[in-house]
């Protein structure tokens, strides 16, 4: 890939972010799907999306008895964020948790996963105590940007990395608990 296309690349990851993320999603809960008829055929995933996305989560997960509400993030593999902002009252929910998608900018092919929560009937580690997201755009009257109260970083060195999907899978739904 030269400079130019490249460059092309990652402008439109920006402009057309929401686009990208709906296409990696649907890559994601596809591979789970695939899972979930792999492991037992009669046993469905079910898939109930967010339609408001100020709730934390964008899918609520359901397999073998056990519900995961599931925010959704996604990063290229030449570069990843430091963080990632989680909605606090989210975190508290149990089994909350953030699924990174990772992917290849040059085609969108999802790499590997990275995971950031607890078992399923549990809350997402603690989050409260992190620093408050900074508001990506706005700012005060100083030029200070705006405090996010209900939302603290995650730090990505935190999250469990390089996950393929079926290990992903068994995080989400631990064959202990089905």
């Amino acid at each position: 890939m030269d400079e130019i296309d490249r460059k092309l690349r990652i402008q439109a990851l920006s402009e057309r972010s929401s686009a990208v993320e709906n296409i990696l999603k649907h890559a994601f809960l596809a591979e789970l799907s695939q899972i979930a008829w792999e492991k037992d055929p009669l046993c469905s995933l079910n898939i109930s999306n967010s339609e408001v996305d100020d709730s934390g989560y964008d899918v609520v997960l359901e397999y073998g008895g056990i519900s995961r509400h599931v925010q959704i993030k996604q990063a290229h593999n030449e570069k990843r964020p430091q963080k990632y902002s989680v909605r606090v009252p989210f975190a508290t929910l149990p089994g909350s948790c953030v699924v990174v998608i990772i992917h290849s900018f040059s085609n969108l092919k999802v790499s590997s996963y990275s995971f950031y929560g607890n078992k399923p009937d549990e809350p997402m580690p603690y989050i409260e105590a992190h620093k408050v997201t900074k508001h990506p755009g706005r700012r005060d009257a100083d030029g200070n940007r705006k405090l996010r109260l209900n939302y603290r970083d995650a730090l990505y060195s935190r999250f469990k990395k390089n996950i393929n999907p079926k290990e992903l899978f068994n995080l989400l739904f631990p064959l202990e608990m089905l």
